[in-house]
């Protein structure tokens, strides 16, 4: 019994294992805004780990937590190199998902898409 909850741990680890995005909206409806005579680009931040209970961090990218503010600063870091001098619209969600099938680990991600001007 222990081999396959030990199995099933690190087969959850492996598939669920940490990850950090920035990506730019290359076609998008936001692309360029003639209303505020600059260009604004659309961007989306996402961060996600695998949590020993809800709050010990064992696998996220970088060893960095998985959370709004951690996400938040991705995509302002990315909406800089882009030139951009505002961000305009931030939405975003943060998930926790408990894996009953290993009774003490939690999956979380945290997704932030904004739009900034250049």
């Amino acid at each position: 019994m222990k081999k396959v909850v030990l199995s099933l741990v690190l087969l959850a680890m492996l598939v669920l294992a940490g990850c950090a995005d920035v990506s730019i909206a290359k076609y998008s409806a936001f692309r360029d805004m003639p209303c505020d005579g600059g260009k604004a680009i659309g961007l989306f931040a996402s961060r996600s780990g695998l949590y020993f209970l809800p709050t010990i961090p064992l696998w996220t990218e970088g060893g960095r937590e998985v959370n709004f503010n951690e996400t938040l600063s991705d995509l302002t870091l990315q909406a800089k190199a882009q030139g951009a001098v505002s961000l305009n619209t931030v939405v975003a969600k943060e998930d926790s998902y408990w894996l009953p099938f290993t009774f003490v680990l939690w999956y979380k991600k945290a997704t932030v898409s904004a739009t900034a001007t250049k």
